[in-house]
């Protein structure tokens, strides 16, 4: 929940600020078992384009208008209240209270550093003096700081050194890596031939799950784009979903909404531009009689979003008439909206 007042007071109005048309605004829960609870609720928030990133228990919102942006604020203070273990965390990865232009705001993106430690660095020196150690790579200026030290101050300078590198990376994890073996990290050089590096990502990111695709078991994560700090991912590009790396076709868009971004410049905006993956009907409808067997046959058949046709789905193995009939129907629901 919410601590102190004045804190709320902070929160509320950073909430004001910074959730505006266009502009994408990431909240992150505490336990990853809220995906579960606010996946539907999220990603189906009326022009708000919500999405799932990184860990995926952080949520990207790219309002399209003043309405869009008034869902997001409801929606945040509705899991404010739910429950303490369910309750908004950060904004822009950011404690709760703290600008990102202050001291404390600068310090507190670098892993490494506490709450406590940027406090105390807050009470000795201002924000324009912390910005000019690091632009000059002061270590030892740094070191000498409350609360810093000299290992702090390396990991502040490392930090802000890779946010200006332009170093661009694929980070590929499943969620539950103790069992599922370290991150799949490549990093992308953006004169070399970027579809080629992309298919050899997914190539390494498919040991991340089991490639039966009928299998119970975990599909390999989400493919996100990052900096060289690794921490995050960029905000405005696509993320290459679990089920997508065993798919060509999908992998082949994935790369070339990469060079529209990173080499072209576009911004993109909205779930259908920015998620790569397929069968995006089973996260955004209520199938009733079509459970995870019959979702994991679909996917397996090659069929692409725009074929869920009756005739299609019934020349599947396993799939009845019913179920074909009620996947169809609700990918033509899905069509009418977008159209």
């Amino acid at each position: 929940m919410l601590g102190s007042e004045p804190e709320e007071k902070i929160f509320r109005l950073r909430l004001m600020k910074e959730v505006a048309p266009g502009v994408p605004v990431h909240f992150s829960f505490y336990s990853p078992s809220v995906k579960v609870q606010v996946m539907r609720d999220a990603e189906t928030l009326a022009g708000a384009n919500g999405r799932y990133i990184g860990d995926a228990v952080t949520i990207e919102f790219v309002p399209e208008d003043y309405a869009a942006v008034e869902r997001v604020r409801e929606f945040v203070w509705r899991w404010e209240e739910y429950s303490e273990f369910t309750a908004v965390r950060k904004i822009n990865h950011l404690r709760r209270g703290v600008f990102p232009d202050s001291v404390q705001g600068m310090l507190e993106r670098v892993r490494g550093v506490d709450r406590r430690a940027a406090a105390k660095a807050a009470e000795a020196i201002e924000p324009e003096g912390l910005r000019r150690m690091i632009d000059e790579s002061d270590v030892k200026a740094l070191a000498r700081l409350p609360g810093i030290g000299e290992k702090r101050a390396r990991a502040i300078v490392t930090f802000y050194e890779n946010e200006r590198s332009g170093r661009v990376f694929l980070y590929a994890a499943n969620r539950n890596d103790r069992f599922r073996g370290r991150p799949v990290v490549t990093e992308l050089d953006l004169e070399g031939d970027l579809e080629e590096q992309v298919f050899e990502h997914a190539l390494r990111a498919q040991r991340l799950g089991d490639p039966d695709p009928l299998s119970p078991n975990e599909p390999p994560g989400h493919t996100t784009v990052r900096d060289a700090n690794l921490l995050h991912p960029l905000p405005m590009t696509p993320a290459l979903m679990g089920r997508s790396v065993y798919h060509p076709e999908q992998v082949e868009l994935f790369a070339r909404t990469l060079r529209r971004i990173l080499i072209d410049g576009e911004r993109l905006a909205g779930v259908d531009q920015l998620r790569i993956q397929r069968g995006k009907i089973f996260h955004t409808e209520i199938l009733p009689g079509v459970g995870m067997k019959t979702r994991d046959r679909v996917l397996a058949s090659g069929l692409l979003d725009d074929e869920y046709t009756y005739e299609n789905l019934m020349s599947i193995p396993g799939i009845t008439e019913r179920q074909a009939r009620t996947i169809a129907e609700a990918a033509k629901r899905a069509e009418t909206r977008v159209l």
